[in-house]
């Protein structure tokens, strides 16, 4: 979602840390660590969600963590989780390294055969449907850019690179479980063959923002900021199938539930409202989310699609659907600094849910109403991405930081 990618590396520029929690936030001392005061908390039963125990906790107290070369703030530093919890991969400005996190050892560094004088500013790594992995990795010329081309680096079963890259036009915009690659260039690819011409190519949408695939990965969804569109496509021919109203709006997201029975698309300014259609019946009103303080461009479907997490500024709020009644809210208590919690996921089968403030990571259960918190130390520094993995099998939390480490707690 490129509403979402700007923000993010917007703000990931070095930025020296001088205080665990920045100026203009109310802060509680909890296990000798510095804590944003809410004012209000998740809660279960009307009783606020407790710490767990030992928590919360800062950089220094993890279980053990991984590197791919000593942190530097030049360093061209990126993670990426496989979703089915058991790879990591880093890069640097030159070579990529894997980690088995089933065995929590380091396995494979090779180099990087991007464009000269290109940063690597999107990566993502997709378990391969024959088998072993599929290493993404988008270039820009600048650092914090839109990628321009994105490589498409093959990992075999034992995590050890095979042949050389493949190359597509354009950033990843979605892709599907059955193997198809939506670039927000319009392009729809086939990652089951090693060809790189587009099986599918989307016309006449300018500045697509973002794309998803339904279940079946039959029908695509997309959404243009420029053009104030929504519109769904054929995921095989590109041909339009059902054109939204448009929303007069700077759209800025376009989501699948997991279960397929809606899509949801992000309306930013003026309106600053979610969306819903059902895709059973497109041509009715859509079921529409209001009251956001800016774009609510954080969000995440439950597992069952049947609830939603949105965050906007200095909130986190749960959404039952379609009632859109609220079911949980998680809100700082700050006198400025009007900041959204970042990669909102949904973990252990909808039992969890983890989001990101600031540099702070966050990890809720609903059922045992426990949270966990982790941050930097007051003489720590930040400078790069971040990002939050529940390895519900290693029983670990994993933090990637903006020092371009990335640390594993035991829970």
């Amino acid at each position: 979602m490129i509403g979402a990618y700007v923000f993010l590396y917007a703000t990931g520029l070095i930025l020296p840390v001088y205080s665990a929690v920045l100026p203009g936030v109310k802060t509680v001392l909890v296990n000798n660590v510095l804590v944003p005061k809410t004012k209000t908390n998740f809660a279960k039963d009307n009783i606020t969600a407790r710490w767990a125990a030992g928590y919360p906790k800062e950089w220094g107290s993890e279980d053990y963590y991984y590197q791919i070369n000593d942190p530097e703030p030049d360093d061209n530093f990126h993670f990426a989780f496989a979703e089915d919890g058991k790879v990591l991969a880093l890069t640097n400005s030159t070579h990529a390294k894997i980690f088995d996190l089933s065995k929590n050892t380091s396995v494979t560094t090779f180099p990087l055969d991007g464009p000269t004088k290109n940063f690597v500013t999107d990566l993502k790594i997709w378990p391969a449907a024959q088998g072993g992995y599929e290493l993404f990795a988008g270039y820009a010329a600048y650092q914090y850019d839109i990628p321009k081309v994105t490589h498409r680096q093959s990992i075999d079963s034992d995590l050890t690179p095979v042949g050389t890259p493949i190359v597509y036009q354009g950033p990843i915009g979605a892709i599907s479980k059955e193997g198809k690659m939506a670039s927000l260039t319009g392009y729809i690819y086939d990652l089951t063959t090693t060809d790189n011409t587009p099986i599918a190519t989307i016309e006449g949408q300018p500045d697509l923002t973002d794309f998803s695939f339904n279940p079946d990965g039959v029908r695509l969804a997309s959404v243009s900021w420029h053009a104030m569109t929504a519109d769904l496509w054929n995921a095989t021919s590109g041909q339009k199938v059902f054109e939204f109203p448009s929303t007069q709006s700077q759209n800025w997201a376009a989501r699948f539930s997991p279960d397929g029975k809606y899509i949801l698309f992000v309306l930013g300014s003026p309106k600053n409202t979610i969306q819903i259609y059902q895709s059973a019946n497109l041509s009715a009103a859509p079921i529409e989310i209001k009251g956001f303080n800016d774009w609510p461009r954080n969000f995440a479907w439950s597992p069952t699609g049947e609830q939603l997490a949105v965050g906007d500024p200095n909130r986190l709020r749960i959404f039952n659907i379609p009632s859109q009644k609220i079911i949980q809210t998680w809100e700082v208590d700050v006198l400025g600094y009007p900041i959204p919690p970042t990669d909102i996921s949904w973990a252990d089968g909808g039992k969890k849910i983890s989001w990101i403030w600031r540099e702070a990571k966050y990890l809720y259960d609903f059922e045992t109403n426990i949270e966990w918190y982790w941050n930097y130390r007051t003489t720590d520094h930040s400078w790069g991405p971040s990002g939050f993995f529940y390895a519900k099998d290693q029983g670990y939390a994993i933090t990637a930081d903006g020092d371009s480490t990335v640390r594993f707690w035991k829970l």
